[in-house]
């Protein structure tokens, strides 16, 4: 597949304004491997080959083990993951699917056990701006960068 669009060029200051939102997040004082498995979660709900070519080397250079990389889309089953980050990836599937338009009580309980207030608001911002990104890049057909997004 050809790439449809370059949004650098053809929206740079929307672009730029993704950037701000990447930015807040990575600042946000949230652990930079569990950001990293959260957007690599995501991305795999929303199959978007770009951003888990990209997030696969951040998430290994962020303290993310190949074992929790290789088991990341059967989580549940895993017991690699901790407490933390069991929560957040609850919680990034259900407001990545929102299928029953609501995130379930039950979902948001433990968040409120694992993590404060902020921290459930930054990781929410977290898990819009990876499916934000999910979406420009599978609507401009954007291909993985393969071998060279070891960033």
């Amino acid at each position: 597949m050809d790439q449809r669009l370059d949004l650098t060029k053809v929206s740079p200051d929307g672009y730029k304004a993704m950037l701000g939102v990447h930015a807040y997040v990575q600042n946000s004082g949230l652990s930079l491997g569990l950001l990293e498995l959260v957007k690599m979660r995501a991305s795999q709900l929303n199959g978007c080959a770009f951003c888990i070519a990209m997030h696969v080397p951040l998430a290994r250079k962020h303290g993310i083990s190949d074992d929790q990389l290789h088991l990341l889309a059967a989580w549940r089953e895993a017991p690699i993951y901790n407490p933390k980050e069991r929560a957040a990836l609850a919680w990034a599937e259900a407001l990545t699917q929102l299928t029953g338009g609501d995130v379930s009580d039950e979902v948001y309980a433990e968040m409120r056990r694992q993590f404060s207030e902020k921290e459930i608001g930054d990781l929410s911002f977290a898990v819009a701006e990876i499916n934000a990104w999910n979406r420009l890049m599978i609507c401009t057909r954007t291909p993985p960068q393969l071998g060279s997004a070891s960033a």
